[in-house]
């Protein structure tokens, strides 16, 4: 049999640095999404594009939210977008 290493616990000092640049750069990307909105010919005519950049950063803080997190499973229950929970539920 193989050793495997240890896992570490989801809420090391590496982890939370992660989180903080995800959470960063949601705010980033929403901030580049909301700029874009704010001249309206570019908002009608890239509609589906501003909504996926929006996607991004829910998914990013939801991620962030997850290396910060206590209980891992809990905070899976918590994200509130159905495809990246299914997503995450697959790693229990």
């Amino acid at each position: 049999m193989v050793p495997t290493a240890p896992v570490a616990p989801a809420n090391t000092a590496s982890h939370r640095q992660i989180a903080l640049v995800l959470e960063e750069l949601s705010q980033e990307v929403e901030s580049l999404g909301a700029s874009l909105c704010g001249d309206m010919d570019v908002a009608m005519r890239h509609m589906d594009s501003l909504q996926a950049i929006d996607l991004i950063a829910q998914k990013q803080r939801s991620l962030a939210k997850l290396l910060h997190a206590d209980c891992l499973e809990s905070e899976v229950e918590r994200i509130g977008l159905d495809i990246l929970r299914e997503r995450m539920r697959l790693l229990r």
